[in-house]
């Protein structure tokens, strides 16, 4: 099989090891570690922030219908005039970082400093500790009950009304701005999964702290400090998020099953050897549906997905209908076999997938459940799912486009050397559709933190009760 492309999570796929080529090394050392604690010139700071824009101008395949270039020009004066003195990295990463949402791509952003978060975290230091859920209104709640060594306790479901006395709503808007993704909710939902990460390199905040929480009407303060060693208490009752393992095969009657993938950043034949096993024990369970779960699932290889995707469907498939990518110094090929820089090559996708032999495959009826964070290759999968009419959809609409960016580049800022990403391709989903907006479910479920309070799963639920009425039937 051809490879197809590869999608860098946008949540966890950030972290894989660096590659050879420097363009696609994630995570790379600096040339000089004490560049870390030396303040820049404030003029070099705004060549910085020309670079960071030209740099997604040459790459980016569809920059135009993305971004509002104009309001970007102006966002980078505002930015300019604000920034008069010297600064270290992690100071002007406060400033240039907020550019991000501006280009409306969950693939192209300026990453945190991570050297520098790095740091603090092998000298003892602890970002944010809890995993938490966004809604709709910006408002957080723990995704998961936790109990410190302590003896201090967060029940699932409570919700954080302050964070070092700021509103949690006013944090989520800030910190927003920092994050990759197509529309501020899909940000938002970025944020959730690193609230951490971003209260640290945004706002500064980690080790002690303060929350204001409520829960049932009761409102508390808490302090929070590294010496409490916050844990997940899964005898308190767990969520998707609480789950040991992003991978699982689970009957849950004798009649329907879940298969959990909550990443496609995989080990290949890792992966291939999970999904061989539990498809195999679903036949042998006799199932007659089948659950699968990629909420949680932000990406990574979709040599993964179509190796899933094989297992359930009934004829040929392709994951994509065209391609387009973007011809820059560092993706031009040998020589610059491919073209000249800032060439657009568009070209139909014409190689299609079989499903696996008629004895291994799953013959039932199939359930995907999708999320505002099911995002790249996950939204491949799930837009695959859909069009070809292989599965039913079941939860809330992708924050990401169904029509993915996708084979991110990297490059330095000049003189910060904090290191941007930026996607170069773009992926037309499977029917042909070029229209702007997510993979929705056909079986829309809401969820919000009043939901955690009040069902276990309403996604695994609603699939579970919609096959319960197909059989009645």
């Amino acid at each position: 099989m051809k490879r197809l492309f590869v999608l860098i999570s946008a949540l966890g796929g950030l972290f894989l090891a660096g590659c050879g080529n420097s363009h696609l090394e994630i995570f790379p050392p600096l040339d000089d570690p004490g560049l870390v604690s030396i303040p820049i010139p404030a003029q070099q700071l705004h060549e910085d922030i020309d670079a960071f824009h030209q740099g997604v101008l040459l790459r980016h395949p569809d920059v135009e219908n993305y971004a509002d270039l104009a309001a970007l020009e102006v966002e980078m004066e505002v930015l300019k005039s604000q920034i008069q003195a010297p600064m270290t990295r992690a100071e002007f990463y406060r400033y240039v970082g907020s550019l991000t949402h501006l280009y409306n791509d969950g693939h192209t952003m300026l990453l945190w400093p991570y050297q520098e978060l790095n740091a603090f975290m092998e000298a003892g230091g602890v970002p944010f500790p809890f995993d938490v859920l966004v809604d709709h209104d910006q408002r957080i709640f723990m995704r998961s009950s936790y109990r410190s060594a302590t003896g201090g306790q967060l029940s699932r479901g409570e919700e954080i009304l302050t964070i070092n006395g700021i509103a949690s709503a006013q944090w989520v808007e800030k910190l927003q701005r920092f994050a990759s993704g197509d529309n501020a909710y899909l940000r938002t939902q970025f944020v959730a999964a690193r609230l951490g990460t971003y209260l640290w390199s945004v706002g500064g905040i980690a080790d002690d702290l303060e929350i204001e929480t409520e829960m049932q009407g009761q409102v508390r303060k808490l302090a929070i400090s590294p010496q409490d060693d916050w844990q997940v208490n899964n005898a308190d009752g767990a969520s998707e998020g609480d789950d040991s393992t992003d991978f699982e095969y689970r009957r849950l009657s004798d009649d329907i099953a879940v298969l959990r993938v909550a990443t496609f950043d995989v080990d290949n034949a890792w992966f291939e050897s999970f999904v061989d096993e539990s498809m195999a024990q679903a036949n042998q369970d006799g199932v007659a549906a089948l659950v699968v779960d990629v909420r949680e699932n932000t990406g990574g290889n979709t040599d993964a997905a179509v190796y899933l995707s094989r297992y359930l469907a009934d004829r040929d498939f392709r994951l994509v209908s065209k391609m387009k990518e973007k011809l820059n110094p560092d993706n031009r090929g040998f020589l610059g076999y491919k073209g000249s820089e800032g060439e657009i090559i568009e070209s139909d996708w014409d190689e299609w997938e079989a499903p696996v032999e008629r004895n291994k495959r799953f013959h039932g009826r199939v359930y995907v459940l999708i999320s505002p964070i099911t995002y790249s290759a996950g939204i491949v999968f799930a837009s695959t799912m859909k069009d070809a009419g292989f599965a039913t959809l079941v939860g809330q609409e992708t924050g990401g486009n169904a029509n993915q960016t996708a084979q991110g580049n990297l490059f330095n800022l000049p003189h910060s050397q904090l290191r941007a990403y930026v996607a170069t391709r773009s992926l037309i989903r499977p029917s042909g559709s070029e229209k702007r907006g997510g993979v929705k479910p056909d079986i829309l479920v809401e969820r919000s933190g009043q939901a955690l309070l009040n069902e276990a799963d309403p996604e695994l639920q609603a699939a579970m009760t919609h096959w319960e009425q197909q059989t009645a039937e």
